[in-house]
């Protein structure tokens, strides 16, 4: 009795005064993508059912980007997650087409004490908090310290020493990175001032699409095919680029984010993580997107009292702790630390990242730019591409 006694005054002190759990058995139904992030909720539902045995789980293996489409179709027809997973840019259709519940008090109150400002901004829309966040991500340079000791921290550089590195026959390359990517693309964008939709990344009719500092930007980055990376855009996919840097080790940096840190260490790669180098006439790192991974509770789940406390549950320091370790991810909850060392680089880029923004008008962004990117990196002319793409952009954003 006396162990259960400071247990629950534990739980009150870490969640707030938490909801009673009713004490029929409940089963709660988990969506998250398989492999790690999966493992880790599993670990989690277990720790969370011995504190509430009268709590079982049932996991789906649905990926976080896909969550909330089939949430649309599954959730009224019955057959949806309680909790699933979700990235913070699905955060406008998740409130729209009303899918999740928004957070009680108290734990708002503990996001709003124990989180990172752009975690918090991530999940909050129109003033009320709707995700409970767990990793914050944004892609920087990965580099081999096997075939380039130090980090370049311009673009200068990186050309520099691709003049001496690159060799086509052998799949060498400097850098290499998915050159029609709007995610990662972005930084050539933003490079010289350009903001996505305004510093809050809610104007839509300051998309900056088509703005004088992206077409400077991306003019820069289409030199670089000759320069730096002479490969057709459509031969520099994902696999093609991660297998060359971590299973052929032949290309000696790549652009990606801290979901790649467990396939390096696995690789055996002798690496290290800086910020994205420096454009010509800049002095600080172009702004990177920053994404917030976070969990909601679905608003047709029958239990929605015992989603919530385990929702809540995912954002205890032990919780955040473990999912770091384990899924080797950066935790947004300001007083968990980790003692990753990949992980200093990760953060140093993240203080020039934008959280991507989640306006109807980016859908736009992200069907338009694809092509463009891929277009302008194959030679087209920049500002034709561009202008098409903030066409797009403006019908959606209207």
């Amino acid at each position: 009795m006396k162990k259960l006694l400071s247990l629950a005054l534990v739980m009150m002190l870490v969640f707030g005064a938490l909801p009673a759990l009713a004490q029929e058995s409940v089963k709660l139904v988990l969506w998250e993508a398989d492999g790690v992030e999966s493992e880790f909720l599993k670990a989690a539902a277990e720790k969370f059912t011995e504190q509430n045995p009268n709590v079982t789980f049932e996991f789906n293996a649905v990926s976080h980007t896909d969550a909330v489409q089939k949430l649309e179709l599954d959730g009224p027809a019955g057959v949806g997650a309680d909790v699933f997973a979700a990235p913070h840019d699905k955060l406008g259709q998740i409130v729209v087409g009303q899918l999740a519940l928004p957070l009680d008090d108290e734990a708002a109150a503990e996001l709003k004490g124990n989180y990172m400002d752009a975690a918090q901004t991530a999940v909050t829309y129109e003033g009320k908090a709707y995700g409970y966040p767990t990793a914050i991500e944004t892609y920087a340079l990965f580099y081999n310290k096997d075939l380039i000791p130090e980090a370049p921290k311009t673009f200068e550089e990186v050309i520099e020493f691709a003049k001496t590195y690159n060799n086509a026959a052998e799949n060498k390359y400097a850098l290499m990175w998915e050159v029609s990517a709007p995610y990662y693309n972005y930084i050539f964008m933003s490079a010289y001032g350009a903001d996505l939709f305004g510093p809050d990344g809610t104007d839509a009719a300051k998309h900056d699409i088509n703005s004088e500092a992206s077409i400077k930007g991306l003019k820069y980055f289409q030199t670089l095919k000759d320069s730096l990376l002479p490969v057709q855009a459509e031969d520099l996919n994902g696999s093609f680029i991660q297998g060359a840097f971590m299973e052929l080790k032949t290309a000696a940096m790549y652009i990606t984010g801290p979901w790649s840190i467990k396939g390096a260490l696995d690789a055996g790669l002798n690496f290290g993580i800086a910020p994205i180098p420096m454009l010509p006439d800049t002095d600080t790192p172009p702004a990177s997107f920053s994404g917030i991974r976070a969990m909601f509770v679905s608003a047709f789940s029958e239990h929605p009292e015992e989603a919530k406390a385990f929702a809540r549950f995912l954002l205890t320091p032990e919780m955040q702790k473990l999912r770091s370790d384990m899924t080797q991810t950066i935790s947004p909850r300001t007083d968990v630390v980790s003692d990753n060392p990949y992980f200093a680089g990760i953060m140093e880029q993240a203080k020039y990242a934008k959280p991507m923004p989640f306006i109807p008008a980016m859908d736009g962004y992200w069907s338009s730019m694809g092509p463009a990117f891929n277009n302008i990196w194959n030679g087209s002319d920049v500002k034709t591409e561009l202008d098409a793409a903030a066409l797009v952009v403006e019908a959606i954003g209207k």
